[in-house]
């Protein structure tokens, strides 16, 4: 009668060690392109790289984010999550060994009041374009202002195979001053005439902008270049076209 073995398997040499995962490596590289990310943004932002079906469509649980962030922080893959100002969500940014770990060149960032909402507004935009799988890869502020490219700088670029350079610019303020009104005009006339070679470099400018200055827009956008006006096209803070 064959005798019944007594060995005992062999424990693994990294059992019990926390460990990067590829999603892990996806999300956190992602929150280093945009300096950093909401608590209610990482869930939409996990829930799409879910192993498995979320209860919420693309949207992970507040629990198992929140496992996912006692992770990172055990890892010290990021800083302690925290509210900026009292009006959003909790944030999450890259630690130093986070970036280092992650290969991200970036010098070290902590959110700052001032430009956390642009921030928010930024990053629920790439949100929604990268939802719709337009097919095209986002180049973040962050990562083009590391090629000592002239200014001003876009929020992003779009870049596809099938679509021109498209530059992409957020405005969440729903009133504009009018210092920054002319401002934000200049932005664009620069970007829409900085040439690329011989051609331009920005043959589509997306603004993706709060209702209440829509109309301010679109009245100083009727005084510009035609060839400037058919290049532009509005969107709401939704991501969704405004009628013309």
């Amino acid at each position: 009668m064959e005798r019944e073995s007594t060995v005992t398997p062999r424990r693994r040499r990294d059992a019990g060690i926390l460990q990067i995962t590829e999603r892990d490596m996806i999300c956190l590289t992602w929150i280093g392109e945009q300096f950093c990310i909401s608590f209610d943004h990482l869930r939409r932002l996990l829930g799409r790289h879910a192993k498995a079906p979320t209860k919420t469509p693309d949207m992970l649980s507040i629990s198992a984010t929140r496992d996912t962030l006692e992770r990172w922080l055990q890892l010290d893959l990021i800083e302690s999550p925290r509210k900026i100002i009292a009006e959003h969500p909790p944030f999450v940014w890259l630690s130093r060994r986070g970036l280092t770990q992650l290969g991200l060149s970036y010098s070290y960032y902590e959110p700052r009041p001032a430009t956390i909402r642009h921030f928010y507004a930024v990053n629920a935009i790439r949100l929604a374009l990268e939802s719709f799988a337009l097919q095209c890869s986002w180049v973040s502020y962050r990562t083009l202002r590391r090629y000592a490219e002239p200014t001003p700088l876009p929020d992003a670029e779009l870049h596809a195979r099938a679509f021109p350079l498209i530059a992409v610019q957020v405005i969440e303020r729903p009133t504009l001053q009018d210092i920054t009104l002319h401002d934000e005009l200049e932005t664009l006339v620069s970007l829409a005439t900085r040439a690329q070679g011989n051609a331009q470099r920005y043959t589509r400018l997306w603004y993706f902008l709060h209702t209440a200055i829509v109309p301010i827009i679109r009245e100083a956008l009727v005084t510009f270049d035609p060839q400037i006006q058919k290049r532009v096209t509005l969107f709401g803070l939704d991501a969704q076209e405004l009628d013309p």
